[in-house]
């Protein structure tokens, strides 16, 4: 009786009234509907029935709406799908084959006699005479290869700007131990990167020699009491190395069979700074003379400079050989013309002492330098008349200035207060990366022979090196291969 009961609820409205009667009948041919007349009186099964028939109606048509409502839906997101693909391919299209104005300069002077003549080119006549003005390029459209136009073909030509990423962190690092240190001290000067690739350490005493491929140490010399490691410099084209000491001694030592080839006196100060010259040694020191030195000669020096009021502390030589840069701690820094000890010229600016200095190997005549904590600028120089060309505020004390031999690029290490290694890009002395991780001034800079690696170094509780890779240099034995922006044939079908 539930199942009927259940059935009559969902039984469609367009059967007639006899066969729902029939359908909801009992065995005893009493309807439910004339079962509850009889009992609550006349018209209540009516009234019923008709209700029941109401709500079917109402779910159906309810039903009937929600599909419509849905495909409508559907159609409209589809509309607009398709919207969206076709005023896509408007704007590629307007991008790639653009429509060229009558008075575009190209098309006004097109001469549409010689493209649509029908004479045979081959032909001995009269060449006919070109109406004035007329100019033939070969970026019309007569003479296009491909269905793009010239703007469009040119950019998908241009080759893609490689992009350079910096490791923020070094590759290697080398700590040393308790008895091994890096002095904290602004005139020292003690690490030094070879052409063989061989690291020079000066640590207290004696100076070390560090393979940068096998990690291997090796001690080439011990001086012992009471001398002290003040500079080292490798000779650029052999296996010697510049030793100078607290005491003014400086000494040449043979790396390779690991004895000294030679004494220098002479200085009566720490000696702080080394640079060569091909076969001339120069050496700055605090008894505030620069003495050039040849291992030709029996004499301890073959020429003096005189001029700075303080020890100096910074000596490079320009490529050519002909000028040398000197920065003393009195916020002197001097050009000299090559061995003329009567061509001091001074460049005034700084206000700290002047440890950092740089040659541009990529223009002439180029000098950047760097002051101490008090000055904190660094500053680009014209050698020949003594003109600042810029200056920048490097807001920490620049300890060493570094040019890239391969890009127009520079490297700076600085001091109190930030402990940073930057890269620069010259001349808009943009910031390249920052290079984070020394605790202490960052005093120790060295540059790898094949121009790509640095090595920093730190005293103080740091008392480590570091090693980054931070310059991409081109294999010249490597084919190089152009990678375009779009590929041609990866577009024409």
């Amino acid at each position: 009786m539930y199942q009927q009961e259940n059935k009559s609820n969902f039984t469609s409205p367009s059967r007639s009234s006899s066969s729902q009667e029939s359908i909801l009948s009992t065995p005893n041919n009493i309807s439910f509907g004339q079962a509850i007349n009889h009992q609550q009186g006349n018209g209540i099964g009516h009234s019923y029935r008709d209700r029941s028939e109401d709500m079917i109606s109402e779910f159906q048509r309810r039903s009937a709406t929600t599909k419509q409502n849905n495909r409508k839906r559907k159609l409209s997101e589809s509309d607009n799908d398709q919207e969206c693909d076709r005023l896509r391919k408007i704007i590629v299209q307007r991008i790639m084959f653009p429509i060229r104005s009558i008075n575009d300069e190209i098309t006004k002077n097109i001469d549409a006699s010689s493209v649509s003549s029908t004479e045979n080119i081959l032909n001995f006549q009269k060449p006919f005479n070109r109406r004035p003005g007329f100019i033939d390029t070969p970026y019309r459209e007569t003479y296009a290869t491909t269905p793009f136009s010239h703007d469009i073909e040119k950019l998908m030509m241009t080759p893609q700007k490689s992009t350079r990423k910096i490791n923020p962190q070094p590759y290697q690092m080398l700590a040393f131990c308790n008895d091994l240190t890096l002095k904290d001290d602004f005139y020292l000067n003690i690490v030094d990167w070879s052409s063989f690739d061989m690291l020079g350490l000066g640590l207290d005493c004696s100076v070390y020699l560090w393979n940068t491929g096998t990690s291997k140490m090796t001690k080439l010399c011990d001086l012992g009491f009471p001398y002290t490691i003040s500079s080292v410099k490798w000779f650029p084209q052999n296996f010697q190395l510049a030793v100078g000491t607290t005491e003014g001694k400086v000494q040449i030592w043979d790396a390779q069979k690991l004895m000294k080839v030679r004494d220098f006196d002479g200085h009566r100060s720490r000696v702080g700074t080394l640079e060569w010259n091909r076969n001339i040694l120069s050496t700055g020191s605090g008894d505030r003379i620069i003495y050039h030195r040849d291992q030709r000669s029996p004499n301890d020096y073959i020429q003096a400079f005189v001029g700075h009021k303080s020890e100096i502390c910074g000596l490079k030589w320009n490529f050519e050989g002909d000028q040398l840069a000197s920065g003393g701690n009195a916020n002197e820094l001097f050009i000299w013309e090559g061995m003329n000890p009567a061509s001091a010229r001074k460049l005034e600016g700084h206000k700290a002492a002047i440890r950092a200095i740089s040659w541009s190997p990529h223009a002439r005549n180029l000098l950047v330098s760097g002051g101490g904590h008090l000055d904190r600028q660094i500053r680009f120089w014209n050698t020949i008349d003594g003109r600042t060309l810029a200056c920048y505020n490097a807001k920490s004390q620049v300890c060493n200035l570094q040019w890239s031999s391969t890009v127009n690029e520079i490297v700076s290490t600085h001091g109190w207060w930030k402990n940073d290694v930057i890269i620069w890009k010259y001349p808009s002395m943009q910031k390249i990366t920052t290079l984070k991780g020394h605790t202490y001034r960052v005093l120790y800079f060295s540059i790898s022979p094949n121009g790509e690696d640095i090595v920093t170094g730190a005293g103080g509780d740091d008392n480590t090196l570091r090693f980054w890779k931070i310059f991409n240099t081109p294999n010249k034995n490597k084919k190089i291969e152009n990678k375009y922006s779009w590929k041609l044939d990866g577009l024409i079908r």
